[in-house]
């Protein structure tokens, strides 16, 4: 434990909650009240009013130091989960790109044009360089002309492959033998990545360093791999003709990724460092600029570390991969300056969620930990201990005649009382707002979480449209669907080619070739070769046959479709040209279910163990409500989400969360609407189709939480003590609660108010007995003042009760239980009218009530108990029995 202003604390908030300003706002308004309860507690002693307040004040103290270190510990755990989040989010987005760029390399490498080029140009500048004349100038068309179709070729990838700004291919002795872009100058290199790409048994070489091939780079990242030679028959296959280096658009995508994840108020550096932990993204590079070393904290949740002469709080997430690929070993990493890191408000997120179901919630013992829980019970606990000792000071000094100044031990006492119920005020307000923060943390949660699940939909979405155009630009297909009619051979060739495609590309389950009229001419998937000379009527395929050019695609619509075994799908398509003219087209079947259930779960809250959250789940769903996926096994697609149509009528990009009711419980909803990735559903891109990402998170059963509501208070009559230039005597009053009833007794006939702790029940007593109390070495009959009037229910008294202990005889003690002490004010006697006999009846158990003092006063009236009338009213109710008298109507009628 450490000592911050007096207060011992955790170790780690010490450095940390002066810069929470919530929780030095409560500490300050508590260490204030401290001084007051220092000088009432001196002032009690010198008073003779008995009420020595050292022990409330050393209660309040303790509560106070549990009060910060709950509130500090919760703050400080909503701030580092968010930061782990971003961390964990940054580099794994990327991963999941990059997972897509080894499958890039390894298949362009086979690409049939860029193998003949590798083949052919090395000859033409051999004969170039040694040429001459015409033969010069023919040859140099020749290539040329080659060239030129290559570059469109490496266009039209890069168009549709926007990830990527360059595109290379250099022999086997580092020559540049061709490049997209003309104003990259390099024409050759030393780079290790192409002796390794040459050699290399992995199916594709990864490397992130400064590199010659991108001279103008400090790092550039490149995806390259061997060419090798065509299956043409020309020349032995697999013979290495050159490299194939593909650059990837690294600045650019980490710009996108940091900017998904950072809020115009967020001082939050977000960083992705390399496996020995220096700088190569960073989302503010004037603040942590790329090249710095970082210090990595991957054992802790978070640490406290200096950079550039600054505290910040700092944690590192490794990746958790995707599909057993983890990258270069590189890690997400986020930064707060620690001034700034306490200071966002995420009070915008309640907006939406109504006053009685937050408040159902917040009861909610399971969001919160058992220390925070007992908090305000124990400021209960020590309130009603304080009032009780208040009241009984005050009847003590009703009762004493010789006090030297009551009138000054009233007020004292009451200002006691007050500074009892400032302070737990206090302590209320403030666990109101730490449980406001938490429920808010975790719909900000739920809607970050959505987030992540849409994007990563997107960008999975993305590689489809692009796949899709790609593969149908190749050749071989081409080639093959413009001859006038082709046969078993020229259709397995393609079925060993769609296979091929499809086993580097795992997230189809089918890939279809088919005619201009529709019809399957080759299928990837090997359980599925039926459908071969298959007509196909579906909307998709007449649209993709009809598309305008090499940047179009279509895409069905999300329905059951024979391609999928009849189960709800997406298939996309691209038209496949020959000299400009649509000779057939390409069907990718994306594997919906796995993949779609597969991206949720990624997006869905953890527990400690790094498990999905029990109860919590995600969706995808269309604007019209219907689930295209869920991890909840209830809603499958093409069922309609039963939720409002708030999370469904976002506009791109947008996201809200809200608490609903399903199915007996509340959950945070966090919901986005899908902006697209790059061209995807961008502005250039006529494809449409918005999907609402869902988060659910449970919270608590409906009405089921232990809600904490404000007790019924009825107007009640204005008591105010007697002034002292009022003419007439006063009469003192304590008064009390019962149920919803409010009693008093004159107060010199009240001994004091004790807890009801050790009421021991009487096994077949009488229904008003509440059983005996040992009170200064005298067996105390406690009663149930509801259960003595006529057709009045007895009130169950839950732990924390009082009773009012009242003088019958010198030597005979009767116990009330109340529910709440009242005030003891003093009051004219004039005001104190007698119940009249003939209105009162025989289970009256009061003597008097006190009218109004003014004529606007209006509400309940206070009743006067009579002890000898309850006496009377317990002996009554016993001579109604039939059963023998027990212990405790003895004890009743001897008192």
């Amino acid at each position: 434990m450490g000592v911050y202003k007096g207060i011992e604390l955790d170790d780690k908030l010490c450095r940390l909650i002066r810069h929470m300003s919530s929780a030095e706002e409560y500490r300050e308004t508590l260490q204030g009240l401290q001084g007051v309860w220092d000088n009432l507690t001196l002032l009690g002693q010198l008073s003779g009013t008995g009420a020595d307040m050292s022990a409330t004040r050393q209660a309040f103290h303790k509560l106070t130091v549990g009060l910060l270190d709950n509130l500090g510990n919760e703050t400080l755990k909503k701030v580092v989960l968010e930061m782990e989040s971003k961390a964990q989010v940054a580099v794994d987005i990327m991963i999941r790109n990059l997972f897509e760029r080894t499958a890039d390399i390894g298949f362009l490498a086979t690409d049939d044009d860029i193998r003949d080029y590798a083949a052919r140009a090395p000859e033409y500048i051999r004969k170039l360089r040694q040429g001459y004349g015409s033969e010069k100038e023919r040859l140099q068309a020749e290539f040329d002309a080659l060239t030129g179709r290559l570059q469109a070729r490496f266009h039209e990838y890069v168009q549709k492959y926007s990830v990527y700004n360059n595109i290379i291919l250099l022999d086997t002795e580092g020559n540049v033998l061709i490049q997209l872009d003309p104003d990259n100058r390099v024409e050759r290199s030393d780079d290790p990545l192409i002796r390794e790409s040459l050699q290399t048994a992995r199916e594709y070489v990864e490397t992130f360093h400064r590199s010659d091939l991108v001279p103008g780079d400090a790092a550039s990242l490149i995806y390259s791999f061997r060419v090798t030679s065509p299956e043409d028959g020309t020349q032995p296959d697999d013979i290495p003709l050159g490299v194939l280096c593909l650059c990837f658009r690294f600045g650019n995508e980490t710009a996108g990724i940091f900017d998904n994840l950072k809020d115009a108020d967020d001082w939050s550096v977000i960083a992705l460092l390399d496996r020995d932990g220096r700088v190569i993204a960073s989302s503010d590079e004037w603040h942590i600029p790329v090249g710095a070393p970082m210090e990595l904290v991957l054992d802790a949740d978070y640490q406290i570390v200096r950079f550039a002469g600054r505290e910040y709080l700092a944690t590192t997430r490794s990746t958790h991969g995707y599909q057993g690929y983890t990258g270069l070993g590189w890690y997400g990493h986020v930064m707060v300056p620690l001034e700034h890191a306490f200071g966002k408000d995420a009070s915008a997120m309640l907006k939406l969620v109504s006053g009685e179901v937050l408040e159902e919630v917040m009861s909610n013992p399971s969001l919160f930990s058992e220390d925070l829980r007992n908090i305000p019970l124990q400021a209960e606990r020590i309130q009603r201990e304080l009032n009780r000792s208040v009241w009984n000071g005050n009847v003590r000094q009703s009762s004493d005649r010789k006090a030297l100044n009551p009138a000054f031990s009233k007020i004292l006492l009451w200002e006691i009382s007050n500074t009892g119920l400032k302070t737990k005020d206090v302590f209320e307000r403030s666990i109101g707002n730490l449980h406001q923060t938490v429920v808010s943390a975790i719909l900000q949660d739920s809607q970050f979480l959505a987030s992540l699940a849409i994007d990563i939909m997107d960008r999975n979405l993305y590689e489809r449209a692009n796949d899709c155009r790609w593969w149908a630009l190749r050749s071989q297909f081409s080639e093959l669907l413009a001859k006038p009619q082709f046969d078993e051979h020229d259709s397995r060739a393609i079925q060993a080619v769609l296979a091929h495609i499809n086993s580097l590309y795992t997230v189809y389950d089918n890939l279809v070739l088919f005619d201009r009229n529709g019809r399957v001419i080759a299928a990837s998937n090997p359980e599925q070769q039926s459908i071969r000379g298959q007509l196909l009527n579906e909307a998709w395929v007449r649209e993709t046959l009809a598309l305008a050019d090499s940047q179009r695609y279509a895409v069905s619509p999300f329905a059951p479709t024979p391609l999928y075994q009849g189960r709800h799908t997406y298939i996309y398509g691209a038209a496949i040209r020959d000299q400009n003219e649509v000779v057939g087209g390409i069907g990718i079947v994306f594997d919906s279910a796995p993949q779609f259930e597969a991206m949720l779960m990624d997006a869905l809250p953890r527990d400690a163990k790094g498990a999905p959250l029990a109860g919590s789940f995600g969706v995808f769903a269309d604007r019209e409500r219907r689930v295209i996926a869920s991890t909840d096994p209830d809603l499958r697609p093409g069922t309609l989400l039963d939720l409002d149509e708030k999370f469904f009528a976002l506009a791109g990009g947008t996201g809200i969360s809200n608490i609903i009711a399903r199915h007996g419980h509340y959950y945070a909803v966090g919901s986005r609407m899908s902006g697209g990735y790059r061209e995807y559903k961008g502005k250039q891109d006529s494809y449409r189709n918005d999907v609402t990402a869902l988060i659910f998170v449970p919270l608590c059963p409906v009405n089921s939480a232990h809600v904490k509501r404000g007790s019924k208070t009825r107007q009640r009559l204005q008591l105010q003590n007697a002034r002292a230039n009022e003419s007439g005597d006063t009469v003192e009053i304590a008064t009390f609660h019962v149920g919803d009833n409010w009693f008093g007794i004159h107060s010199g006939k009240i001994i004091e108010a004790v807890e009801a702790k050790g009421l021991t029940p009487v096994p077949g007593a009488s229904g008003h007995l509440s059983g005996y109390l040992l009170y200064q070495d005298m067996t105390v009959p406690v009663v149930d003042i509801h259960r003595l009037m006529p057709e009045r229910p007895g009130i169950k008294h839950e732990p924390g009760k009082q009773v009012v202990l009242v003088r019958i005889r010198e030597d005979a003690v009767l116990g009330i239980m109340v529910n709440k002490l009242g005030e003891i004010p003093e009051v004219a006697q004039h005001r104190v009218q007698a119940l009249s006999s003939m209105f009162s009846g025989e289970g009256t158990i009061a003597d008097s009530l006190v009218k109004p003092e003014v004529s606007h006063d209006s509400g309940e009236l206070l009743l006067i108990l009579s002890p000898e009338k309850i006496c009377q009213r317990i002996m009554a109710l016993k001579n109604k029995e039939a059963p023998p008298a027990t212990g405790g109507e003895k004890a009743a009628q001897q008192a």
